[in-house]
């Protein structure tokens, strides 16, 4: 697969969000699904999300499919999600006792399958290992003592190789129903600054840029949030997600469901061919332009100080897996307008 081309930084893609399997279990789809995302000029690898397994059908045949070449980031947030369905305690942040052990040995679980994962390709092949500070922060089920303390415990752990980073999720906001209602920004940078002194370990936090706006109601909160993190040192990682205001074909308004990029206009500033068709499949009501993207990734700076980038976006519900595919494709070939950094490009080289 090709990682990158000598003049594009590489990307995580969040594929789970568009795949077949949404729809119902068919291997062969899914296995040609995944093939021609990592095929895809510019892809990095996969972020994989943790449900208890790396596949929520097949783990076994899920690493099969892997490029030995290939990089991932794992996320704990689909298993996270389907845990405080079952326990509303439950999560990293919570003030329960039991709720909280929970939470760690789920994370434990994940540690133990980024291991498995390791041993399919024969190297360590994890750069992040995505953690989330649930449960919802409503009076007091969730506090920042109680992350802190969860992650002190996290960084005497075998990652296996994977850095540890907390995802910020949406918090509760007055007036709005949130996506997740998890703790605040400012409340998790607290937990991950004071867990990174107490420790030594290298904690990073990671912006959603849907799940900023998503919280604050506006486009500016994404890079808002970026820009917070890295002049705290503690920026681990940016993930292009999008989101609109507007009802779409995607999901409500403001809902969690990873909106496509918009398409881009020409400027003069840019080629008047952006390679990415007019009627394809970017969502016109998406709040996630190329301009914010340019914003975002100008406020994180250098890939290789601030972690890894990501984009996950989903794709019309009754999509064939082509289409699948080029709704990734098109997302990406938006965010790939965007110049990079230089050093980002050499150090791309140095690792493809």
């Amino acid at each position: 697969m090709p990682l990158t081309s000598p003049d594009r930084a590489p990307y995580f893609i969040g594929a789970y969000a568009a795949a077949p399997s949404l729809l119902g279990w068919d291997p062969v789809a899914e296995g040609k699904f995944l093939a021609s995302v990592l095929a895809l000029d510019g892809v990095a690898g996969l972020e994989i999300p943790f449900t208890g397994k790396l596949h929520k059908e097949d783990e076994a045949w899920f690493l099969r499919q892997l490029p030995e070449n290939a990089r991932f980031v794992v996320t704990t947030i689909p298993g996270t999600m389907a845990r405080l369905q079952a326990d509303p305690g439950f999560g990293l942040a919570s003030t329960s006792a039991s709720g909280r052990r929970s939470a760690l040995d789920f994370v434990q679980d994940a540690l133990e399958s980024v291991k498995r994962l390791n041993r399919q390709v024969g190297r360590p092949a994890v750069a992040a290992l995505e953690l989330h500070a649930a449960p919802i922060a409503i009076e007091d089920a969730a506090s920042a003592a109680a992350l802190e303390a969860s992650l002190t415990e996290l960084a005497g752990r075998d990652t296996g190789g994977a850095r540890l980073v907390l995802e910020h999720c949406d918090a509760r906001m007055p007036g709005q129903t949130p996506a997740k209602g998890f703790l605040s920004l400012e409340a998790e940078a607290e937990a991950v600054q004071r867990a990174c002194d107490a420790t030594g370990y290298p904690f990073g936090m990671v912006v959603n840029w849907g799940r900023s706006v998503i919280e604050q109601r506006r486009p500016e909160a994404g890079r808002e949030h970026i820009t917070y993190l890295r002049d705290r040192g503690i920026l681990g990682g940016v993930v292009l997600s999008g989101c609109s205001s507007i009802d779409t074909t995607y999901g409500p308004a403001w809902a969690d469901v990873h909106v496509p990029a918009a398409p881009p206009e020409p400027a003069p500033a840019r080629t008047s061919d952006l390679g990415v068709p007019s009627d394809g499949l970017l969502e016109p009501g998406s709040l996630l332009t190329i301009e914010r993207m340019e914003e975002c990734l100008q406020a994180a700076g250098p890939l290789h100080e601030t972690g890894f980038r990501a984009i996950k976006v989903a794709a019309p519900p009754k999509a064939s897996v082509e289409q699948r595919v080029t709704a990734i494709a098109q997302s990406l070939a938006v965010a790939q307008q965007v110049t990079p950094d230089p050093t980002d490009l050499a150090l791309s080289a140095e690792s493809a």
